[in-house]
């Protein structure tokens, strides 16, 4: 009789969304990924869940070893986030079988400060603090402007023994973006905008889809 139960699913490791590790030797987690992946046995089995996410029984039989030992390695692979459990199959009996697959698309290790690969999350933090310091500055020069332009309150037309009056939040507004502040605001904003939509085609992009090729 033919079992309900289901056997396999079609879990690919291309199928899922996943990003390469690029890891420095001198970094605190390359010294367990590089004695988990010590045996040749490791790189064995961590080169069979590149091709395709299987469970222990598939990656013995392919390796023509124990399930105990590969159940070993898989273990140590773990242990230092180089594999996961991906997926769940059922053996006929239907018993259930844990699905390894790599936690990343390609695994580099690397050395010396020139192969440091680029980081999106490093060059938004730069910018972010880019746009800060611009808009500090920016704040500076209007309200140095408004102390001495057009717009200081010793120049607003008042009547005679009154107190010039006070700017609205539109007309601050207004003078902010129209002033010389808000004109440098506008071009540091471009500026960095365009540093960064260069810094990701000509650097960042690239570099991504060497490693994906890896």
């Amino acid at each position: 009789m033919t079992s309900l139960l289901p056997l396999k699913s079609a879990t690919q490791s291309r199928d899922r969304d996943l990003d390469p590790q690029l890891l420095g030797l001198t970094e605190e987690s390359a010294g367990d990924i590089l004695s988990a992946i010590s045996s040749l046995t490791a790189r064995r089995i961590l080169d069979i869940l590149y091709d395709e996410p299987r469970p222990t029984s598939e990656i013995a039989t392919t390796l023509d070893s124990s399930v105990q030992n590969v159940s070993y390695h898989l273990e140590r692979l773990e242990d230092a986030d180089l594999v996961e459990v991906v997926d769940t199959w059922y053996s006929a009996q239907g018993r259930e079988m844990d699905v390894y697959g790599p936690t990343n698309s390609a695994l580099v290790l690397y050395t010396g400060a020139e192969t440091v690969p680029p980081s999106l999350k490093r060059a938004l933090g730069r910018s972010v603090g880019g746009i800060g310091a611009i808009g500090v500055i920016s704040a500076l020069v209007h309200f140095q402007w408004t102390e001495t332009g057009p717009f200081a309150p010793s120049r607003r037309v008042a009547p005679i023994g009154a107190q010039p009056p006070e700017p609205t939040i539109q007309e601050s507004i207004m003078n902010f973006i129209t002033g010389p502040g808000g004109t440098l605001l506008t071009a540091g904003l471009v500026v960095i905008a365009v540093c960064l939509l260069w810094w990701y085609w000509r650097r960042y992009r690239p570099a991504r889809q060497q490693a994906q090729s890896i």
